[in-house]
């Protein structure tokens, strides 16, 4: 089966039973936590994130059409694809637990599905980590940075470090959510931080050092 058509049968599913439970979803609802009267938030809280998914999809594939970098998706293909996959079945994987949270509320199911939104996040995290170092420069995923999208040695540096964090990040977030489920946050707080923030930083860090070790002067100042 072809990446394209895992996607789009998982979404061709996803708004089927989302369309199923559209009929049941004000059912699920505690009467002091119902929504006023009328369709919209039953058509919001079905088909919000199903459709998000769809948007992301044809959106990275559009921007892979126009990157100037494309010649590179050559050397990367599979990965990119199996990026799209993961952020599929991540956003249809918390579309069906939010639903799932609201039929905890009418006792419906049991309360194990609260652990289940953080250990998807951890697994698709250690996923990430382990495929991110295979990325080439591109302009659509990945730790697009100026200094990365300038060297690809930056970027596979920056990219084998980022790896390494987002397993480590994944294998922890799974851990503490059946450590400390409640205390969930200090990892997963920091964590998503470093990841926005750390990431490009790091990229930064690694242009300098890159830059110093093939600055002239400092080499022949060495020789000297």
């Amino acid at each position: 089966m072809s990446h394209d058509k895992f996607r789009y049968g998982v979404l061709a599913a996803a708004f089927c039973v989302s369309t199923l439970l559209f009929f049941r979803l004000p059912d699920f609802w505690p009467i002091r936590y119902r929504f006023p009267a009328g369709p919209f938030p039953w058509i919001f809280t079905s088909f919000t994130l199903p459709t998000a998914a769809l948007v992301i999809v044809l959106i990275f594939k559009s921007l892979a059409k126009r990157d100037p970098l494309r010649a590179n998706y050559v050397k990367f293909r599979r990965t990119y694809e199996l990026f799209l996959d993961l952020a599929v079945l991540l956003t249809i994987g918390t579309h069906f637990l939010l639903i799932g949270k609201l039929m905890i509320l009418q006792v419906r199911i049991g309360r194990w599905i609260t652990y289940v939104p953080s250990s998807l996040i951890g697994i698709i995290l250690v996923v990430a980590g382990n495929i991110l170092p295979r990325l080439r420069p591109n302009s659509a995923m990945g730790i697009r940075t100026r200094w990365t999208l300038r060297d690809e040695t930056v970027w596979m540096k920056t990219h084998r470090g980022g790896g390494y964090f987002l397993f480590a990040f994944g294998l922890t977030l799974i851990a503490w959510t059946f450590i400390d489920f409640m205390g969930i946050w200090w990892v997963l707080g920091p964590g998503a931080v470093l990841t926005a923030a750390g990431l490009p930083l790091l990229s930064y860090v690694i242009w300098k050092c890159e830059r110093r070790s093939s600055s002239p002067f400092l080499n022949s100042h060495k020789e000297n």
